[in-house]
């Protein structure tokens, strides 16, 4: 039997953080991003078609269900208890990667002088077969971001 539709993009995408404070001054105020929600569990950021969640890491470990109908569930999700300790440690890291895209090799070469100047580690960078490039560097959780143009896949 084929799948019932096409599936048309990744609607959501997650990364974990330690400290929602220091993810949402890093994502809003350096990156430029613009929250549709900010809670102290969840800060929701429309990506065009895509949408980049935060989550409070150990805040997700339990179903969320709906007062008004118990049968509407959001399961749990996040790392299970055994890897909640060495991730919320000072040393452990959850290394979770995304991508976020710019038109042009020169938005993408932009963004990399930009987050030098404002200390953010930069990590590697990658001239692509296809003519793109991406620029890599750490959040303050150490996820690895990436910052690249179109010219990296098929797609884009």
């Amino acid at each position: 039997m084929p799948p019932p539709t096409a599936i048309s993009h990744v609607l959501e995408t997650c990364i974990y953080v330690k400290s929602m404070a220091a993810a949402q001054n890093f994502y809003t105020d350096l990156l430029g991003l613009k929250p549709d929600l900010a809670t102290d569990r969840i800060t929701v950021y429309p990506l065009g078609q895509t949408t980049l969640l935060l989550f409070q890491l150990g805040q997700t470990s339990n179903d969320v269900v709906s007062e008004e109908d118990p049968g509407q569930i959001i399961p749990k999700h996040g790392p299970t208890d055994d890897l909640m300790a060495a991730f919320q440690s000072s040393k452990g890291k959850l290394r979770q990667h995304f991508c976020l895209a710019v038109p042009s090799r020169e938005d993408a070469e932009k963004w990399e002088t930009y987050l030098r100047g404002e200390g953010v580690p930069i990590t590697g960078r990658k001239k692509w077969p296809r003519g793109g490039y991406s620029v890599y560097f750490a959040d303050p959780d150490g996820h690895v971001g990436e910052i690249a143009s179109r010219g990296i896949w098929e797609h884009y």
